[in-house]
C-alpha cells in the first residue's frame, strides 16, 4: 500500500486501520513486535499505537497469553451499526409475521443501537397478552426483556448500558433481577441454550421467550420474541420455543444468504427450568 501524499494525521489514521485489519487475521492474538513488523513501525511507535487502540477498546488482551491482543468491543460496535444501517426493521416484517401465526402471540423484534437494546418492530394479536408501555423505539430495560438479554450476553459488562453499569437496577416487577450477580447468572443460561427468557420479569403475568437473528459469521444482528400469559407460557414453553427459534433461524439464514455464506446451525440448549414456572422442560 503506497504512502505517498499522505499526511501525518492521515498516515497515523490508516496505521490504526492497518493495525486493527492485522489484527483480525490472528483469532488468538497479535504481538506488538509482529504490529511493528507488518506496519514497518519502530517498536515504540507500536507500543503507542496498540496502547492507544486499547485504551478506545479497539483491541483487547487476548485471552490466549499475556502480550498478545485482540480485537475489542468497540470493533463490534462499528459492525452493529454497519449492518443496521442496511438492514432495517422491516425486513424483519415477514418473519414477525410468520411468527405471529405459529405462537399465536404478540411478536417483536429489536436490535442494539447507541449502545442499549431498541424495539424495532411489535406485531399484535387480538386476545395476546402485551407487554404495557413498550412500543416502537422503547429503551431502557435490556435486563428485563428476552430480547435484550441475548444482547448481554455476548458482550462484556463494561458495554451493557449505562443504567446496568449500577449496584442495582431499575426493578419492574418482583421478579425482576436487579443486581449485575443475578444477571450474569441468567446469562450464562441464555448462552448455553441459545434463547432468552423473561419469566414475569417486566411484567406481571407476562412471559417472553426470545431468539437470535445471526449474520453469515454468526454474530447477532437482531432478537426476535413472543409474549404470552404466563399461565399458557408454562403448558407451551416446548412449542412456543419451537416457533421462536425456528423463526430466526429462518431470519439468519435469509439474511446471511443475502450477505454471504449462511450461519452454520448450532445446538439450542435449555435452561434448567424456572422454579416459578415448575415444569418448564429441561429440552426440546
Amino acid at each position: 500500500m503506497s504512502k505517498t501524499g499522505r499526511g501525518r494525521t492521515l498516515s497515523t489514521a490508516l496505521h490504526a486501520l492497518e493495525a486493527l485489519e492485522f489484527v483480525t487475521e490472528s483469532p488468538r492474538g497479535v504481538s506488538v513486535k509482529a504490529v511493528a513488523r507488518a506496519l514497518n513501525l519502530s517498536l515504540s511507535s507500536a507500543y503507542s499505537l496498540v496502547n492507544s487502540l486499547r485504551a478506545e477498546q479497539f483491541v483487547d488482551v487476548s485471552p490466549s497469553g499475556p502480550g498478545l491482543y485482540v480485537l475489542g468491543p468497540r470493533v463490534l460496535e462499528l459492525y452493529r451499526s454497519y449492518v443496521q444501517s442496511r438492514m432495517q426493521p422491516e425486513h424483519l416484517g415477514p418473519f414477525l409475521e410468520d411468527l405471529r401465526e405459529r405462537a399465536s402471540a404478540r411478536t417483536y423484534a429489536a436490535m442494539w443501537k447507541e449502545g442499549d437494546l431498541e424495539v424495532a418492530e411489535i406485531l399484535g394479536r387480538r386476545g395476546a397478552r402485551e407487554l404495557q408501555d413498550i412500543s416502537v423505539g422503547f429503551r431502557g430495560a435490556a435486563h428485563a426483556l428476552a430480547l435484550g438479554k441475548l444482547y448481554l450476553a455476548e458482550m462484556p459488562k463494561n458495554s451493557w448500558p449505562g443504567y446496568l453499569q449500577t449496584d442495582h437496577f431499575k426493578r419492574f416487577t418482583r421478579h425482576t433481577m436487579t443486581t449485575a450477580a443475578q444477571l450474569r447468572h441468567n446469562l450464562a443460561a441464555v448462552r448455553q441454550r441459545g434463547l432468552a427468557l423473561d419469566i414475569e420479569e417486566y411484567a406481571e403475568n407476562v412471559c417472553c421467550i426470545s431468539a437470535p437473528v445471526r449474520d453469515e459469521r454468526g454474530r447477532l444482528i437482531a432478537t426476535l420474541g413472543a409474549s404470552t400469559p404466563a399461565r399458557r407460557f408454562r403448558y407451551q414453553y416446548k412449542s412456543l420455543a419451537r416457533a421462536v427459534r425456528d423463526t430466526a433461524e429462518a431470519a439468519s439464514a435469509e439474511l446471511g444468504a443475502a450477505l454471504g455464506r449462511p450461519p452454520e446451525e448450532g445446538p439450542y440448549g435449555l435452561e434448567d427450568g424456572d422454579r416459578r414456572l415448575g415444569g418448564v422442560p429441561k429440552s426440546l
